[in-house]
Parts: C-alpha cells; structure tokens; sequence
C-alpha cells in the first residue's frame, strides 16, 4: 500500500476507522476519492472479503476509477468489491428478489426516451389529445413524474412552482401517471425511479431479504451523500440497519442538486438515524491557492445550516480573487474574451480555462462573442444557445425578412404557425417560389388567408432600424414560442441576447451574417482545435462542472436575479452552495465578472451585485474589485481600474490618443 505519509493525519483517520457508523466531511478539494480507496483497500487488506464490500457512488466512471486505483494500490482482489451506482446495484437486487414484489425478474429497463415513448403510448390511447388546452409534452411528463418520485412532493405544488400554465390540468396528469404505472406493470417494466422505489419497498417491507442483504454487504461505503435524495439515503441506511457499518462521505457546503430529488437534509440526519457516528473532517485543500480559499471560506461563514469546517492549504499563494467590473452585458462578454486571450498568451491553454455560470442562459451573449472572435469552446449544461430550437426559430423569420426565398427559413417559420401543416407548407412554398417570395400576393391568391400570415405579411415589409425590427419580430413569436414550448418564458429571455449583440451591427444584414458565419456548422469544425494539445475552452453551468477543477475560472454574472437565480429566492441556502462550488473549481486564478446594466425589451436595466459578495466580512480584504477600461496596448496589463478610482467616459479622440501612447 501507498506509504503513510502521503495522507494527512484526517485522512489516515478516516481509513483507519473501519467498524461503526462515520460520517466524513470532505471539503472541496480535500482528497475525498484518495480516502475511499485506501479505506477500501485498508478492509480487504485486514482479511475482510471484497465481496462483502459495497461502494455506492454517482456514476459508473467514478465506481470504475476508484476500483482500478484500490487494484493499483494493493492486489486484484479490491476487484471483487460490489461498486456502482445506486441505480445499477438496485437493478442488480432485483434481478434476484423481483418476484417478492410481484412481477418477473425479467423486466425491461426504461431510460428517459423509453419513458417518454410509454407516455406517449398511453396519451394516444386515451382522451388527453381533444383537451381544449395544450396537454404537457412527453418529456415534460417523464420530469414531473420523476420529480414526484425522487422528492415526494405533491403533483400540484410541482406544477405550481414549475409548470404553472398546466395546473388546470393537474387531474388529468395524475390519471395519466396512474395508467402510466399501469403500463409498466403489466407489461415488466422499470424506469430508473421505479428500480429504486421497488428497493426501498423491498428492503423496508421484507425484514428477511433486508437482513440477508446487510448481512451480504457488510460494509456499506456511500460518496458524494450530501447528493442522495430520500430513496437513496433511505436504501443506504436499511442496508446497514444490521451492521451499522457504513463510511459516507460528502460535503453539506456542496449539495446542489435539489432540482434533481437531492436533499441536503439526509447529510445532516445521517447522525440522528446513527447516534454512534464518529464524525470526521477533511479541512486541508490541495487544488487552491490561499486567497481563493479565503473567500470560499468567506461564504462558508454565511451557510445557515452547516457542518463548521475552515479550508486551508499549504500551496503557494498568488494574486487576490478579482472582481470585475463592466458596462453592460456585451462589454462583460467581450472583455472576458480579451482576457482569455490574454492568459492563452500566457501559456495556459483554453483546456485550463472556463467560464462557469449559474444556468445555461446566462452564457448566451458569450458564446456569438467567442464564435465571433473565434475562440473554440465546449459547452455543457444546455445546447449552445445558437443552436437551441427557438433560437433557430426566431432566427428564420429574421432572414425570410432579409431574404424572402430563403425556402429553408421558410418552412420552419410555416410549420410554426398552428393552422398549417407540411402539406399546406409546401403549397404556399411553391407560390412563394412562383411570386419571388412576396408573401402579400401569395396571400390575395388564397379565399382565406390566416390572421398570422397576414399579420406577418405586414411585419415583413415594415420599416425600423435593426432593434425595432427585432422587436417587433420577438413581439410576432412570443405567443408562437408559448404554444410550441412547455417553458416559454425562459426561453423568451433566451432571445434578449440577440438584442443586446445588435447593437454592434447597422444593419440587419450585418447581424444576420454574423449569425449565420456561427452557426451549428461553424461551431461544430471549431470544436477541433489547430493545436489539439490546447483543447477547448470549456463554459458550463455550475452543476455540470463540479467535481472539475482548472487553472483559471471565471464566474459570469454575479448579480442579483442571475446568481442567485430570480428563481432561487426559495431555496438560497442552495444558491449559495452553488456560488461555494463555482469558486472552489479554481486552482490558481479567479475572476468575477458582473455588467453594471442589462439591455431588456423596456430599455437598459440597473444590476446589483450579488448578496453573496455584499454579505462577505471585509470584502476588501478578500476582493481585488476593479472595473474593465477597455484593452490596453500588446504588454501592458490588462484595461482594469479600481472602482474607486472610475473615471467619466472620454471622447473618442482621447480615447485614441490614450490607446496610441499606453498613458
């Protein structure tokens, strides 16, 4: 085995305690996973059977890699331990023990599209389609039932707080969830909530199965707990009901997940279910610099509900987390991209540099500003915003605009209107080829045109500059987008990015060019770097990347209603505990960025930087807060000035002048 002193003395703490309940408080960067396989390693080495070892982990990577590193670290026996996921050792369970609970051991197993084929199947057999209201999309059903399942919440407060357009329709979705689940079980299926749904159920209802499983699995090691919903922590618990040998490891600053069926609260029960628990705490970090941990710590202080831990580490330090100011949105986007640019001269490559955000959205005026300064990027946690299906919508009835034979924009943008299918869409099609694209004399051709065409005949031959006319064309798709999508309103805000980005453009043709030179296509070739040892610049949502780590991050958008969330207002101990994890991904340089305005349809809007910073102790002391001045020449440090120091906007002659001399 691996020599003593490569652990901490918490960490040999931890491996050293074998029998009884412990309950370990890893922090972020701490060595969790180095623990867990040296403890596992450290029970088959004392003569316990790997068989007799189960490790319940998040993914199947993760049960894999520390599996291969247990091997590494003391014979193949460790091979033999009984890791995976939650999922797939319940699958495994049932295999056996389906007949108990009634039905084959030979069922099928659903993943979310074979679910939502299901619901579909069920739909077309009943009534739910001559509903005078739009009836929620398969893939809606399959999240709402999931949601149901993984949190125990009610149908009606779900459709409340997310789906609020569907609560006339609660009685008929809960019917609909009831012949669902009869459809299942006739016919042997599972979906992923029911494999653990029928564990609990078997585990908790059949104290001789129960017994024989923790007698089998006689000790329980659980990673990432602070991520378990109530099934999963209810599971684990049963399982060492007998024994009460059960390592779980997590985080309470790092639960995240609750869209998910995730709770916090089964961490900080976990003591109370086992009153004997010896609780541990990794507190040393070996990913961060000094200063990035005084401010993770910073927001530790404001948790209401916490395990008390401080963060320290014997790494070198470097320069203070940076606060950065800007303008607006553009100005925030384009000057993080300078400073990309700016590091990757540097010598550290785009593979070691992301842009984290608080949800996919917030990175829309980002991504047409890389795409334009051809900066190659992955995103994760969302489609790239210009390739999203409303993006693409409201994009098509912009070109029919500025190119009324575009038959391609064309169809998408009839396919969109309700009265008209692929059948009338080609005929209208074959008139607009006939008449030059001139909508209105296709439309004295018909006995009655619809009211939206017509309405979009006169939208397209109006008059405005490039602003006005995007306005008017997001004002003609908002109720198109709200019948198309179960989540307009977001989606709706999605499509302000593209009025912010049309400031830099006169005409729409310009904008429109620029849209299409980064498109799908463009991004897709790009994601192929000239120098593959570089990589790709990474741009993920927070719940995406943790568990990442990078040399240098930024966090986008720290600003009231962006981060926290305007929907987060709810749950802010969560949104906290989001800011927490984004910060702690940084391995040596951190900057938040904020706009001081946002560009909405009302006109520009004031932001306020985020509680998270406002309620920090002697921020000062924590921040090195600056605002962007613009790119400054080849060689001189990056355009930031203090905010105390801002000074009025210049004219465009001194400007120059400045620019020209480095004064």
């Amino acid at each position: 085995m691996t020599a003593p002193e490569e652990l901490n003395k918490k960490q040999k703490e931890a491996i050293e305690a074998t029998e009884g309940p412990v309950l370990l408080i890893a922090g972020a960067g701490t060595g969790k996973t180095k623990t867990i396989v040296h403890r596992l390693a450290k029970l088959v080495s004392l003569g316990v059977p790997a068989e007799n070892i189960l490790l319940l982990t998040f993914t199947r990577k993760a049960a894999r890699e520390m599996s291969t590193r247990a091997v590494a670290l003391l014979d193949n026996r460790c091979s033999k331990v009984h890791a995976g996921t939650f999922h797939s050792f319940s699958a495994h369970v049932l295999r056996k023990y389906a007949p108990v609970l009634g039905f084959s051991p030979q069922f099928s197993i659903l993943d979310e599209t074979d679910a939502s084929d299901v619901f579909q199947f069920v739909r077309s057999e009943g009534e739910y389609a001559n509903q005078k209201n739009r009836f929620p999309a398969n893939e809606t059903l399959v999240t709402v039932y999931s949601s149901c399942i993984n949190t125990g919440r009610e149908l009606k407060d779900i459709l409340k707080s997310e789906y609020p357009k569907f609560l006339d329709q609660e009685s008929s979705i809960k019917r609909i969830f009831e012949e669902y689940a009869s459809y299942k079980k006739e016919r042997s299926l599972l979906d992923y909530d029911d494999l653990l749904l029928f564990v609990r159920d078997l585990l908790s209802e059949h104290d001789s199965v129960r017994k024989k499983l923790s007698e089998q699995y006689k000790y329980l090691m659980v990673d990432e707990y602070q991520d378990t919903n109530k099934l999963q922590a209810h599971i684990a618990c049963l399982l060492a009901s007998e024994h009460e040998n059960i390592f779980v490891v997590g985080d309470d600053a790092q639960s995240i997940y609750s869209f998910r069926g995730a709770s916090v609260k089964g961490i900080f029960d976990f003591p109370k279910i086992f009153p004997n628990t010896k609780t541990i705490y990794l507190e040393r970090n070996y990913r961060s610099t000094p200063s990035i941990l005084n401010l993770a710590n910073g927001v530790l202080l404001n948790f209401s509900e916490k395990y008390e831990k401080y963060l320290y580490t014997k790494n070198e330090d470097a320069q203070k987390p940076l606060l950065l100011g800007f303008s607006d949105e553009l100005e925030e986007a384009e000057g993080i991209a300078d400073r990309i640019l700016e590091r990757r001269e540097e010598g550290i490559p785009l593979s070691e540099m992301a842009v984290l955000f608080r949800s996919g959205w917030n990175s829309n005026q980002l991504e047409l500003v890389l795409n334009a300064r051809n900066i190659p990027y992955q995103k994760f946690g969302g489609k790239k915003f210009i390739e999203s299906a409303h993006a693409k919508d409201f994009l098509a009835l912009l070109r029919i605009r500025e190119n009324p034979m575009d038959s391609v924009s064309w169809l998408r943008v009839l396919l969109l209107l309700p009265s008209i299918g692929p059948a009338k869409a080609k005929v209208i099609l074959n008139e607009l080829k006939i008449l030059s694209g001139n909508l209105s004399a296709v439309l004295n051709r018909q006995k009655s045109p619809t009211a939206l065409l017509e309405e979009l005949s006169g939208l397209l031959s109006s008059e405005g500059n490039l602003i006005s006319t995007l306005e008017r064309f997001l004002e003609f798709y908002k109720p198109l987008l709200e019948k198309k999508y179960d989540d307009p309103k977001r989606r709706f805000e999605d499509l302000n990015s593209f009025l912010t980005l049309s400031q830099r453009y006169g005409t729409l043709h310009e904008f429109l060019v620029e849209m299409s030179l980064d498109g799908p296509t463009r991004s897709l070739e790009k994601l192929i770097p000239e120098d593959e040892e570089e990589g790709t610049l990474v741009l993920s949502t927070i719940h995406s990347a943790k568990g990442l780590e990078f040399d240098t991050v930024f966090l986008l958008n720290v600003t009231e209603g962006s981060f926290p969330s305007g929907r987060g207002e709810k749950n802010i101990e969560e949104e906290r505990r989001l800011f927490y994890v984004g910060i702690t991904r940084a391995r040596k340089n951190l900057l938040l960025t904020y706009p001081q305005t946002s560009l909405s349809r009302g006109g520009n809007t004031f932001n306020r930087v985020s509680r998270f910073i406002e309620e920090l102790k002697e921020p000062d002391k924590i921040l090195d807060k600056r605002f962007y001045d613009g790119k400054k020449p080849s060689g001189s440090s990056p355009g930031l000035r203090n905010l105390s120091d801002a000074r009025s906007p210049e004219n465009e002659t001194v400007k120059r002048i400045r620019d020209f001399f480095g004064s």
